[in-house]
């Protein structure tokens, strides 16, 4: 059963204008009428939407910080996959789940296709490392070698 966005709104408790940032930011995908272009969600992209809404109310995440996780987290820990160890991309952890799905050519048993799994949504977000690495020290005086990067202004 697919629901349009105002009843999908009304039942997560959020605006309309919310729940298409979150398909801007490519966090859900639903499905698009044909004739009408309406958006059309499923259980599926509701459940999205509500764990967002979770994430960001009340765990203080950001839309971000929330596509920060995705890109990096395995899927298997991302979906809380009930059986991981049957998962091809479980046994392939250095590839993205999509990339061992289309070399071997076979359906994952996760729930659904990658065109909707946010996972494969954010793939293209281009993650920057979280901290520096730990100052190198310089031979002679055991002094850390330090950079200094400007992060602000030119």
């Amino acid at each position: 059963m697919y629901v349009k966005i105002g009843k999908v709104a009304r039942e997560v408790g959020l605006s309309v204008k919310r729940i298409q940032e979150y398909e801007k930011e490519n966090l859900i995908k639903p499905l698009r009428k044909k004739s009408s272009n309406h958006r059309l969600f499923s259980t599926f992209e509701i459940n999205q939407i509500k764990r967002i809404k979770h994430l960001i109310h009340d765990r203080g995440f950001t839309l971000t910080s929330i596509k920060h996780l995705l890109n990096m987290a395995p899927c298997w820990l991302v979906l809380e996959c009930e059986h991981p160890e049957i998962c091809p991309a479980y046994h392939n952890p250095h590839k993205r789940c999509w990339e061992v799905k289309k070399s071997l050519n076979i359906n994952f048993p996760c729930m659904g296709t990658c065109e909707r799994c946010p996972v494969f949504l954010v793939r293209n977000y281009k993650s920057k490392p979280l901290f520096e690495k730990t100052p190198k020290f310089n031979n002679n005086n055991s002094q850390p070698v330090i950079k200094v990067r400007r992060y602000f202004g030119s």
